[in-house]
């Protein structure tokens, strides 16, 4: 890792060395002169050091000088940190008076202490010393100044491809070729030429799927020319223009000037259909290929570019479609790679103990073509199972150099990163192979030992540090592992190959160590390590972490058993707690040099108060332990920037101390559910930019939380007894998230929310209240994502709606608008609480109609007025998909709403809107997916929902005043043609429901649910497509329907207050259903009586009668159970 650590090492360094506070402290300390000398010297190196780092891979010498510098760099690094800690504190204990200072005049380290000053100035006079000892021999190695290498210097040397392919040598390639030669000979591509990338790993088989399509003899008939270039890392126009030229003329191209050129390649291109494939690209500027295409397009129609690349980035840039990814091959794919070039034609040699061996070394591969051949021809002239055994039992990156052909073709992709990411890149190797990595925490590991910085203050370092995540993924050296349900990805893995580059790149700099395997030591210069230590002997913990005290990371992994509930064994529980502390003490006193802690999932009840010597300390990772409390020491900590105490459950407090951690940048206290409230020191905490309390047990905010300037995030998702927010969150500037979402016990906002220019995210926004905020506040707030405006009954006047700008609102998604009527469904929750058959669900019904027909009245007529004016003023921009609307008062909805305004409203819902009387036709909601419609207590008539084009889900519930669904549901001659769920519930007086027959209804519909439609006596339709129903209705309607022939295609069939039906042995009807499709019947319930699993099993075969097919029955019902 030497080459990635010394260039950016030696700028944090520098960095340092220019900062204020040492100046300073070089001034007060009388060492201003040996630190200006070390400033010179490291000058004098960083003028030669990218020379050095280029050459270091031929010249082994260089490659020592460049460990010596890195391992000198790394102590000043620890010096320079001690001295601004010092200072820190020495500012802390002025500032403070008390506390802290107590502590801190035990200390003897503090910059007034005279051993402190004479410590420092002998380790900088040290350390310069040893630096210029470095800097003396740079004429050995007759190292330049100033000069810059082109990483294609050194793969100058790779070999040049062409378009020759021996196809029955490729295996598991048949479907991408197809799909890729399907783009090819497609004659509809809008841009013409058209430009598919491939994208892939190193050695995943790119150019070999290039070469596969480009020899297609339905590809080489399609095109008039056909030509292939060899890319590299020279996208240089002029070498591509005559490369091209040549290929099509098949004779050498002499023309020097750039225009001759130009044009004979347009000349020879003019009109004919033809295919480029432009292989092993690595360019990223849109500039240079620019050029290049605007001279392709002189091409005939239908002409077409393939594009091989290691990156998205560049796929993106010169597509035209989405690039192919192509997917690592199958193990038995790569076997036979590998049993080719092993065996090759000698069945006799495969004796079986070989090829069992052989097998374990095909998943070293781990399908990656290129591996998969070159272990195959590895293994070709060994015979011996030992040789076997050593190739399988070790990793591809300790292959000696001449024996191994991967990780040279891995190693490209290292060598095009730039300087930062190597050293992230490298870092990773520290993770265990085939374990995902969360993106969160690997940037905030990156941030603390300052990979990711930035010269602008304001910058945030986690927003630079996701951008290195997205760079490293388009370059295939992270592949995406999991995603949440917004699509974004949050946790990453890599390829064991790639684990295998980065272990081979970050040398002993990074390490694994499992005692209790084969990794059992640490190496006296590794500085980045994860650490598993579960079941082996304490002692051997101990001699192996005493070694570690040039340790910068220490990530210890947690085992599966330390998840597990030890509250039920408690002797286990407190052997482990011992052992834990025994290790933190160790970890205090010998490894003072660390930045990052990782102690997540450890069962810990206590942090000891000697975690104050980790004075280097960026990152401590506490979460998921059982901690109830933090020592006041912790504030001793002056360069934590990241602590991490997400789901501590019995964290009761944090110390009044914690306001000393002034370069804290990230505290996470989410799932925190037993902690009440905040130290008031916390608003001390000026450089804080991410503060995370979501789902803890927080009741109120300090105000002095208001005094986080910097504050960027503010996370209160699911605290649910928050009631009110700090009065003076204006003065918070920098706020940009203020995650309120689920706060529902919220009563108002703060006065001057408006004025957070910066803030983009405010999930809700309550109207009025005790602070009488008033909805103004939002108008010059840019929004993105959610937004949820409760309380609208306080709002007084319809010009205080328009005062909202939510028209303005360009990047708002998602808006929800409520008046509260939550006193009157109070008492319908409470009753259907107490009712679940189908008498109590009717008693639903009467008690929600009667509490809310109180709406209905004349009194309320002012109310629906002004409820009118408000909703029309509160109009959003056209870029809404999402809109709910609930306890809205007025009798008709505004214009907005059915006309042309919300072009791109994907999900629309009318909840509880009591008086109501007339819908919108809702003829221009063309991308309209889901529609629900709830409570609606005066709508007798539904619109044309038939004719919706985009429509898929459909809920009509509580609609009382519905008779028929039938021509005017529809609206046309077909309906709901692209319809996938439907509901109905809750309809008291829906009678009719008119049929409808042949492919033009309802083709795609799978999922029907009726509830609680007592006078509905058929359905329209046999839906023989649909696979999912549940019914909760009179018997009759459900036997009906089966009987008819309805739901040939069902699959899962769930049956609620079937009580007549239950009275005796199950109609013949659906016997027969059951017999034909054991697994149909999910669960029936009648009368609070529950029929499913084994009590399902036993209702159905006693009706069936029939012991035999009672096996049958339970494994398929328990299959649906499970699943």
């Amino acid at each position: 890792m030497a080459d990635v650590v010394s260039s950016s090492l030696l700028r944090l360094v520098f960095d340092k060395l220019g900062a204020q506070v040492t100046k300073e402290f070089g001034l007060v300390m009388g060492v201003e002169k040996e630190l200006n000398e070390l400033e010179t010297t490291l000058a004098a190196i960083r003028d030669v050091l990218a020379d050095a780092e280029a050459r270091q891979a031929q010249e082994r010498a260089l490659a020592g000088w460049l460990r010596r510098l890195k391992d000198a760099a790394f102590d000043a690094d620890d010096v320079l940190d001690e001295v601004a800690a010092a200072e820190a504190l020495r500012r802390t204990s002025r500032r403070n008076g008390s506390g802290t200072k107590a502590v801190l005049g035990k200390l003897s380290s503090l910059p007034n202490s005279i051993m402190f000053q004479s410590r420092i100035a002998r380790k900088v006079k040290k350390i310069r010393e040893r630096l210029d000892e470095i800097a003396d021999e740079r004429s050995k190695f007759h190292l330049r100044e100033g000069v810059v290498h082109d990483c294609k210097i050194e793969n100058s040397a790779r070999a040049e491809t062409g378009s020759f392919v021996v196809e029955s040598e490729v295996y598991g390639r048949e479907e991408d070729k197809e799909m890729i030669v399907e783009f090819l000979l497609a004659m509809s591509s809008e841009v013409d030429p058209g430009v598919i990338g491939i994208v892939g790993l190193g050695g995943l088989g790119k150019t070999t799927l290039a070469q596969l399509v480009y020899s297609d003899r339905r590809v080489c008939g399609h095109f008039e020319k056909m030509i292939w270039v060899c890319v590299s890392d020279d996208f240089d126009s002029r070498r591509l223009i005559r490369s091209i030229v040549e290929s099509v003329t098949g004779a050498k191209f002499d023309l020097a000037s750039m225009e001759s050129m130009q044009r004979s390649l347009m000349e020879r291109l003019e009109g004919k259909r033809f295919l480029l494939v432009l292989d092993d690209v690595w360019n990223e500027n849109s500039e240079k290929w620019d050029r290049l295409r605007t001279l392709l397009t002189v091409g005939g129609r239908g002409s077409k570019v393939v594009v091989t690349t290691r990156s998205v980035r560049v796929a993106s840039l010169m597509g035209t479609v989405e690039p192919h990814i192509l997917r690592s091959l199958s193990e038995d794919d790569c076997w036979l790679l590998f049993e080719r070039r092993a065996f090759g034609l000698d069945a006799g040699e495969k004796t079986e103990n070989l090829v069992t061996i052989a097998k374990g070394i095909v998943k070293k591969a781990g399908g990656v073509p290129l591996a998969a051949k070159a272990l195959g021809s590895l293994m070709r002239f060994k015979r011996r199972e030992s040789e076997w055994l050593a190739i399988r039992d070790n990793d591809i990156w300790n292959l000696p150099d001449e024996e191994n052909e991967i990780l040279p073709a891995l190693r490209l992709s290292y060598n095009h990163l730039p300087s930062h990411l190597k050293q992230c890149f490298a870092y990773c190797s520290i993770f265990a192979k085939d374990t995902p990595i969360y993106i969160n925490k690997l940037v905030q590991l990156w941030i603390a030992e300052g990979f990711v910085r930035s010269l602008d203050r304001r910058a945030e370092l986690t927003d630079i540090g996701l951008r290195y995540v997205d760079e490293l993924l388009s370059r295939s050296l992270f592949e995406s592992h999991e995603r949440g349900s917004d699509g974004v990805v949050f946790s990453i893995k890599m390829h064991d190959l790639v684990h295998d580059l980065a272990q081979s790149v970050a040398g002993e700099e990074c390490s694994i160590v499992d005692p209790s395997g084969t990794k059992r030591d640490i190496a006296s210069t590794t500085r980045y390590s994860s650490f598993l230590c579960e079941n082996e002997p304490i002692s051997s913990v101990l001699e192996v972490l005493n070694k570690a005290n040039k340790l910068r990371t220490l990530y210890l992994v947690a085992p599966d058993s330390r998840k597990v509930d030890l509250t039920k064994c408690p002797k286990k529980k407190e052997d482990d707690y011992n052992k834990i502390l025994e290790i933190l003490q160790i970890i205090f006193s010998n490894m003072k040099l660390l930045r990052s802690l990782h102690l997540a999932h450890y069962p810990m009840k206590e942090l000891p108060v000697s975690v104050k010597n980790l004075r280097h300390l960026r990152y401590l990772n506490l979460s998921f332990t059982s901690l109830k409390n933090l020592p006041p020491s912790i504030g001793l900590l002056q360069n934590l920037q990241i602590l991490n105490l997400a789901r501590c459950q019995s964290l009761q407090a944090l110390p009044e101390s914690v306001g000393d951690l002034f370069n804290l940048y990230i505290l996470d206290l989410s799932g925190c559910s037993s902690l009440l409230s905040l130290p008031s020191s916390i608003g001390r905490l000026r450089c804080l930019q991410n503060l995370d309390l979501s789902i803890s047990g927080i009741q109120k905010l300090p105000e002095s939380v208001s005094c986080l300037s910097d504050l960027r995030s503010l996370g209160l998702r699911h605290c649910y007894f928050v009631r009110e927010l700090p009065e003076n969150m204006e003065n918070m500037a920098s706020l940009v998230h203020l995650d309120i979402y689920a706060c529902y016990e919220l009563t108002c906002m703060p006065s001057g929310i408006g004025q957070l220019s910066c803030l983009r995210t405010l999930p809700i926004f309550v109207a009025g209240g005790r602070s009488k905020c008033s909805l103004g506040e939002l108008n010059r707030l840019n929004l993105e994502g959610r937004l949820d405006i409760r309380k609208l009954e306080n709002v007084k006047n319809a010009e205080e709606a328009k005062e909202a700008n939510l028209i303005g609102k360009l990047n708002l998604q998602s808006l929800h608008l409520s008046w509260d009527l939550n006193a009157y469904k109070k008492t319908i929750v409470e009753c259907a609480s107490n009712n679940d058959d189908e008498e109590g669900m009717h008693k639903i019904m009467e008690a929600f109609l009667t509490h809310f027909k109180p709406f209905l009245a004349q009194e309320w007529d002012a109310d629906c007025e002004l409820a009118e004016k408000i909703l029309q003023g509160l109009q959003p921009h056209q870029n809404l998909t999402v809109l709910e609307i609930e306890g809205y008062l007025g009798k008709t909805f505004p214009r907005w709403l059915s006309e042309l305004t919300l072009p791109n409203l994907v999900e629309l819902t009318l909840n509880t809107c009591v008086r109501c009387e007339t819908l919108p036709e809702f003829n221009q909601l063309h991308h309209l997916k889901i529609l629900v419609l709830n409570n609606l207590l005066a709508i007798n008539r539904l619109p044309a929902l038939g004719q919706l084009p985009s429509l898929k889900v459909l809920k009509l519930s509580v609609l009382p005043g519905v008779k028929c669904l039938g021509s005017d549901f529809y609206g046309g001659d077909g309906a709901f043609f692209t319809l996938e769920e439907l509901e109905l519930s809750c309809m008291p007086e829906l009678e009719e429901w008119f049929g409808v027959a042949g492919p033009e209804f309802f083709p795609h519909l799978s999922n029907l649910t009726i509830m609680l439609c007592p006078k509905l006596r058929a359905l329209p339709s046999d839906f023989p497509l649909v696979k999912e129903l549940s019914m909760c209705c009179d018997d009759k309607l459900l036997l009906s329907a089966f009987e008819s022939g309805a739901f040939l295609n069902l699959e899962k069939l769930d049956i609620q207050n079937c009580t007549s039906l239950l009275k005796s042995s199950l109609p013949q009807v659906l016997i027969e259903r059951f017999r034909s499709n054991p697994g149909l019947l999910h669960s029936m319930s009648a009368s609070g009586q529950c029929y499913n699993g084994d009590s399902l099993v036993d209702l159905v075969a006693e009706s069936l009668n029939d012991v035999q097919n009672r096996s049958e029955l339970d494994g398929e019902i328990q299959y649906h159970f499970v699943q």
